[in-house]
């Protein structure tokens, strides 16, 4: 049988890069990790030099083109078993009355579209071996309200209602389809958040602080774990969407 092969979206950044890491411990090495990344080749290489069975893959995802690339990469290594899809965009932030058709275009296309069509083409492998897990990253933003982040609200809500209807359309065929919804987590994205608005940030969490990347990597591996988890949203938010 062709090694298991777990397939990382994003991995050069903080979230994904902490992902990668627990799977290759949750699974003692043995596990096969494709490391995607777009720009940040220094980064996603010097994660590889820490992950001895892991491989990189360089594509842009939002063609067509790239997409292929990665399932082509995977199936060269071995059986694609788990798909992570944690590449994702927060930007441009714009407020409702001001949402531009290139915002839309952009974030839905990185967010919702990517996705969407790597599921799809990851499934029809997954499904001719009778099994797989599919773990999408989702946003406390698709249930909560914050300005200027309207369109990327949207695609993390519709990444939501995806994650759903595949967990209850491939469930019967041998996939579990499920989303981790993070909070506000200690990455290279929220550190470019003034102080100022940090600090309101953390009084609507419950916890009274933001989260680390492994503590939403750990809620990953949970959904990969657990057997009977199919088409849940896990919060990994410290309260704040409570």
């Amino acid at each position: 049988m062709s090694e298991d092969v777990a397939i990382v979206t994003g991995a050069s950044g903080g979230i994904g890069r902490a992902i990668v890491k627990v799977l290759n411990e949750k699974s003692a090495g043995e596990l096969r990790i494709g490391i995607h990344y777009k720009g940040n080749a220094e980064a996603a290489k010097a994660l590889q030099s820490e992950i001895e069975n892991s491989f990189l893959v360089q594509a842009d995802l939002s063609t067509a083109r790239g997409r292929g690339v990665l399932l082509e990469a995977a199936l060269k290594e071995g059986n694609p078993y788990i798909l992570v899809n944690n590449a994702g965009i927060d930007k441009p932030h714009e407020p409702a009355l001001n949402i531009q058709e290139e915002s839309i275009d952009l974030i839905l296309g990185v967010n919702f579209k990517t996705p969407l069509f790597l599921m799809r083409d990851f499934a029809k492998e997954m499904i001719k071996s009778g099994s797989g897990i599919i773990v999408n990253v989702s946003s406390i933003l698709a249930k909560k309200a914050l300005t200027g982040s309207a369109v990327y609200r949207a695609s993390k809500a519709a990444l939501e209602a995806l994650t759903k209807q595949a967990a209850f359309e491939w469930g019967p065929k041998g996939l579990r389809v499920n989303a981790v919804s993070p909070g506000f987590i200690e990455t290279a994205m929220t550190e470019a958040i003034a102080e100022s608005t940090r600090n309101l940030i953390r009084q609507e969490i419950a916890l009274g602080q933001f989260g680390s990347a492994e503590s939403v990597a750990l809620a990953v591996a949970h959904l990969i774990e657990n057997d009977y988890l199919n088409g849940a949203i896990l919060s990994v938010d410290g309260g704040m969407g409570l």
